[in-house]
């Protein structure tokens, strides 16, 4: 695995002084041996670099064995190091390139054999120093003033898995869970003891939490597309066309200093609001009676129109919350952005193989996307992520 004959390029001597049982100067005694340990990092195309640690071991006059000590991480004869486990780590969870493809690029670019196996390890042990990391991140996401929810499937060993996600402008939470619900989200440790905004597409299980709900509307004008596209419903197009020009107002009076859209514009647009859905409602009625008449039937089944007016009815104050205040975004789509990352992995290396596997990638891409979103390099979180040998919180909850 590791070319041991190869002349090292640098050596880092490190010294005993001091005796650690009787505290004697040992700065003028000869060391009895030296312990040397190899560290192998990239280092030009093409090449990579050894560097040697000795350090001594000596006698002190009460008999005491001392040998100097080796700097963190440095703990087998041979081994690779922090910059090789970071860019191993950064193209396997940032850019999603397979275990045995990473193991290729070493091989390729730098003549280095790290195989597939050793790949996993630094995975695996970058997931371990990420631990208290991953507690920050959900603290500080309990404490935020708005948050976005939203889950997607993932296939975890060929079944049927949900991964759960929880964020903000500057912290991203990812969490697998066989369930999709209630469940999963108790378990995700956040939403039970959050008290502040939440923005979701309106999966029954959110309104579970005592938040303060609000709706994606980005979800209402695709939906809404789709009754315009099936039935050329002109009020479905209407109601598009006052929550497009609703946010269009919003962004207007932001920008010149506002918080919150004028009450007097706000209620007519909430007129206005009502109006359409009142008469697209009623027009909908008709058509379901007229259906059941022709089918002579007691009853027959809403149509999908039907049940997205009554629900835009049933929510308009969690639909139009943005006016009020404009720290409410419009739309979800931070969450389904945050979401397109996991399910471009799933297309790139496929399904996760085990749980322990989509374990290690949410808490691993929960870091670097809050990092991320904090302008923070991903190669140097990662490499920090890796040297975090103490388990510290790296990205601390303000």
């Amino acid at each position: 695995m590791f070319e041991t004959c190869r002349l090292t390029d640098y050596v880092r001597h490190l010294k005993v002084e001091k005796c650690c049982c009787c505290q004697s100067s040992l700065i003028d005694i000869k060391p009895t041996k030296y312990i040397e340990r190899q560290v192998f990092d990239p280092g030009r195309p093409g090449e990579f670099e050894v560097t040697a640690y000795w350090a001594d071991v000596k006698v002190c006059p009460c008999g005491k064995r001392n040998t100097a000590e080796f700097p963190q991480g440095v703990k087998a004869a041979a081994q690779y190091g922090e910059v090789t486990q970071a860019m191993a780590v950064h193209l396997n969870q940032y850019h999603f390139i397979p275990y045995h493809r990473v193991s290729e690029y070493f091989n390729t670019i730098y003549c280095m054999s790290v195989s597939a196996g050793s790949v996993a390890n630094f995975v695996a042990y970058t997931h371990e120093n990420l631990a208290s990391t991953e507690q920050s991140i959900r603290d500080a996401l309990q404490e935020s003033p708005v948050a976005g929810a939203d889950e997607t499937g993932m296939r975890v060993d060929g079944s049927l898995w949900w991964l759960h996600i929880m964020r903000d402008d500057q912290w991203t939470l990812y969490y697998l869970s066989e369930r999709r619900g209630c469940e999963a989200m108790d378990a995700m440790g956040i939403l039970l003891t959050f008290a502040g905004i939440l923005v979701h597409d309106h999966w029954k299980s959110y309104f579970a939490y005592a938040a303060v709900h609000v709706l994606c509307n980005a979800h209402h004008l695709r939906e809404l597309q789709g009754v315009v596209d099936r039935d050329a419903n002109k009020l479905a197009l209407r109601l598009m066309k006052l929550l497009t020009l609703s946010w269009h107002f919003c962004k207007k009076y932001k920008a010149a200093g506002l918080t919150q859209m004028p009450g007097a514009i706000q209620l007519r647009i909430e007129t206005i609001y009502d109006q359409i859905l009142q008469r697209a409602l009623t027009k909908e009625t008709a058509y379901m009676e007229k259906q059941r008449q022709v089918l002579g039937r007691k009853k027959v089944r809403d149509t999908k129109a039907y049940n997205l007016f009554k629900r835009l009815i049933e929510f308009k104050v969690e639909t139009l919350r943005f006016m009020s205040d404009f720290s409410i975004p419009f739309d979800n789509n931070g969450s389904e952005r945050d979401a397109r990352m996991a399910k471009l992995k799933q297309k790139i290396s496929g399904c996760f193989r085990s749980e322990d596997g989509g374990t290690m990638f949410t808490r691993i891409r929960s870091y670097l996307s809050s990092a991320k979103k904090q302008g923070l390099n991903i190669f140097q979180a990662l490499l920090k992520a890796v040297r975090n040998y103490n388990n510290t919180p790296l990205l601390g909850a303000e």
